[in-house]
């Protein structure tokens, strides 16, 4: 019999680096002969931004645990019949599956508590694209009596910090998946604009203050700042095409692809490497500062610019030999080799 992978998935339609890799995984999965679908949490739901089209189900099972152990808050516990009666009013182009006794289900890393309670009979895997939400999921679900040690066959994890929580946890049965953020997208651009460009998303506030301190003390040498903040990819890239420089805000991240891109398309990169980052953002890559020193940030990108109007020889060496680890470490054939490797061991078991 033919094993059925189905790959529990958020159900966010924006951009979204973590549901990318999920739809990029199952694609992959299904073009080597795999039987594998994403499986969300409402008839509605799907990735809009992705280019590939694998099979998608939902199931309603993941939602319904997570009312049921109060994670979401009483008020979402009491009008959760009214949002299934919606969703149900609604509908949608996905059709309702319920895993078998035979699919392994693959669950991201914060989602382990609510489904080992809404699949207690499904053979489980468990995806871990941020050990930072792993430890806090792995938290909640002890708080419960769940432990998910017990309960998963095997875990992937996407980078080498993540390698670091298996061994903090006593995970042995962990493997190593380096993702794809698809460098190939992001092509290199030797000549650029004036131009200064940063991702907000985890650290709006902080985005906020760095620009308007940069703006006010008028160090810059005429370059301009912009905002890159719910675009689509390809605007994404040529944004990042024709930046200088890049402010890279990650925050506590497995890798952080907004750097990475940045790094791909030949941007100066200034900023934090978000932790888990530090394995292709380094002082030969880009000009990492502290985590969370903003004034730090600030000293960083004026200095650099200042350095780059008389001698740009060495930021341009830098911004090349960057863009080569990126495209070598992260490309979408890596991914694709590693993750079948991996996948004819898991089939066997």
């Amino acid at each position: 019999m033919v094993r059925r992978y189905l790959f529990l998935c958020p159900d966010t339609q924006t951009a979204s680096g973590g549901i990318a890799v999920i739809y990029d995984t199952v694609a992959a999965l299904c073009r080597a002969g795999y039987d594998a679908a994403i499986l969300h949490n409402s008839p509605a739901a799907g990735y809009l931004d992705h280019p590939d089209k694998p099979p998608r189900y939902y199931t309603y099972d993941y939602y319904i645990a997570r009312q049921r152990l109060g994670l979401d808050g009483k008020r979402a516990r009491l009008m959760s019949p009214f949002m299934l009666l919606g969703q149900r009013f609604r509908g949608g182009p996905l059709e309702p599956l319920r895993p078998g006794a035979d699919d392994i289900l693959v669950i991201p890393e914060f989602m382990i508590t609510a489904a080992m309670t809404a699949f207690p009979g499904s053979r489980l895997g468990v995806f871990v694209q941020n050990p930072f939400a792993f430890q806090e999921a792995h938290a909640e679900a002890m708080e419960k009596g769940l432990d998910i040690r017990e309960r998963a066959e095997w875990f992937l994890g996407v980078s080498k910090i993540c390698l670091d929580q298996f061994d903090l946890l006593n995970i042995e049965t962990g493997y190593h998946l380096p993702v794809s953020m698809k460098p190939e997208d992001f092509p290199f651009r030797e000549k650029k604009e004036r131009l200064i460009t940063y991702m907000p998303r985890k650290r709006s506030a902080e985005a906020r203050q760095i620009v308007d301190v940069l703006e006010r003390r008028g160090r810059l040498k005429g370059y301009r700042i912009e905002e890159i903040d719910n675009m689509p990819r390809l605007d994404v890239s040529d944004y990042l095409q024709r930046s200088q420089f890049f402010i890279s805000l990650l925050r506590m991240e497995s890798i952080g692809f907004p750097a990475a891109e940045a790094m791909a398309a030949g941007c100066i990169v200034v900023g934090y490497t978000g932790l888990g980052g530090r394995e292709y953002f380094t002082p030969e890559t880009g000009i990492p500062v502290t985590e969370d020193d903003t004034l730090g940030l600030v000293h960083a990108l004026e200095a650099t610019v200042a350095e780059y109007a008389t001698a740009p020889a060495r930021l341009d060496a830098i911004r090349r030999h960057a863009s080569e680890v990126v495209n070598a470490s992260y490309n979408s054939a890596t991914f694709e080799a590693a993750l079948l490797r991996i996948w004819r061991d898991l089939d066997a078991r």
